[in-house]
């Protein structure tokens, strides 16, 4: 309704905008019906008042007119590409969530452009659901380097939680709490308390991080006889180079110990990759690394100069491998074996993580939105794989 009613006031001083729905069912069966029910039918044009009627069905997109020039676009927004074009003074974009990536934001940031009557400035509004996708990454809290900060300054979050809205009279007594009744504790902070929390986009890499934290142990320090199994990931554009090294465990044989672990930022600069190929190589000198795995995407060269030296560097496969490593990290952290001394890094990036089941013994650890970093526990799964699979 807040968005509508925003929606109303600039038409009503004279601007015309876009109104839109992640896709067009969305728009004929939501949207439009709470437009129609608050909008003043004696200032649009009088012949487009038959859409007043409920009887009347949208079936297409269309421009509503008004008595004072102004227009408004109505539609889905499937292909965000269809919009451009439109000079329009402001957008407005309901339930942004259900779209999987910001294109659709980015085309109507575009069309915004003109001016107000007054000098109003163009502005785009989106009302939604909170999500761990995209809208984190524009609108979540900002980072450290982060690309969006800019975007994010300029921008206003209003939040509109329900209890202060059944507060407020504009919901039946008790419906928040009634609410609550079919809602896990995660869904009820999204959907009732408009938190920034993964509910849709997958299932978390670990159901809790009490499971990592259980994980971490004091280990003797790994001397020259220990054997450990290198795995690093180059970074494509903006990510992280991770480097994880694991041993078997001292004492129990069959688990995994985390010795090494290394990232690399680009920090709005690009990495310096011979710095990290010599710290990598002196790493293999000042321990007993029987093994560098790598993703060979943008590494293949460097692991060649590696090998020269004498160090064994192997292809580790991101297809099939991979969806093995990744369901095998994820089963040894549930039976608490793999040891680590709570290395906070590793720790955010296991927290950042999401599992993609693709089978019973497949899984495939993904970022829960793109800003996040999970490298050095894809680097971990690796290590672990391949140092299991060595008699060492």
């Amino acid at each position: 309704m807040a968005g509508i009613v925003k929606t109303l006031e600039r038409l009503r001083r004279g601007m015309s905008g876009i109104m839109v729905s992640p896709d067009f069912e969305h728009f004929k069966r939501s949207l439009w019906p709470e437009f129609r029910r608050w909008c003043p039918w004696q200032n649009v044009a009088a012949n487009q008042r038959r859409r007043q009627s409920a009887g009347w069905e949208p079936q297409r997109p269309f421009a509503m007119i008004f008595e004072n020039g102004a227009s408004l676009l109505c539609g889905g927004i499937e292909d965000a590409e269809a919009y451009r074009g439109p000079n329009v003074h402001f957008a407005y974009f309901d339930e942004a969530s259900r779209k999987k990536d910001p294109a659709a934001l980015k085309v109507l940031d575009g069309r915004a452009r003109l001016p107000g009557p007054r000098g109003e400035p163009p502005q785009v509004f989106m009302t939604t659901t909170p999500a761990m996708n995209w809208l984190f990454d524009y609108f979540g809290p900002e980072k450290e380097n982060d690309p969006f900060a800019a975007f994010k300054r300029d921008s206003v979050q209003i939040i509109l939680r329900t209890d202060d809205n059944e507060k407020a009279g504009n919901l039946a007594g008790g419906f928040a709490q009634k609410r609550r009744q079919t809602l896990s504790e995660a869904e009820a902070r999204v959907l009732l308390e408009a938190a920034w929390e993964d509910i849709n986009d997958g299932a978390a890499f670990l159901p809790s991080m009490t499971i990592f934290d259980a994980c971490k142990e004091t280990l003797p320090a790994a001397d020259r006889r220990t054997a450990i199994v290198l795995a690093v990931d180059g970074a494509v554009t903006g990510d992280t180079f991770g480097v994880v090294g694991v041993s078997r465990h001292p004492q129990r044989r069959g688990d995994v110990a985390v010795r090494v672990i290394e990232a690399y930022e680009p920090q709005g600069r690009p990495l310096d990759y011979d710095l990290i190929e010599r710290r990598i190589l002196e790493i293999c000198r000042t321990h007993n690394v029987v093994q560098v795995a790598y993703d060979k995407f943008q590494l293949h060269q460097m692991m060649q100069r590696i090998a020269a030296r004498g160090v064994w560097t192997n292809v580790f496969e991101q297809g099939g491998e991979r969806l093995v490593a990744d369901k095998q990290l994820y089963d040894l952290f549930l039976a608490r074996r793999v040891a680590h001394n709570g290395d906070e890094l590793l720790r955010r990036h296991v927290a950042n993580a999401n599992r993609k089941v693709e089978g019973d013994d497949r899984m495939r650890i993904v970022k829960r939105t793109e800003s996040l970093k999970i490298d050095l526990v894809v680097c971990l799964g690796m290590a672990a794989k391949r140092c299991l699979e060595l008699n060492l």
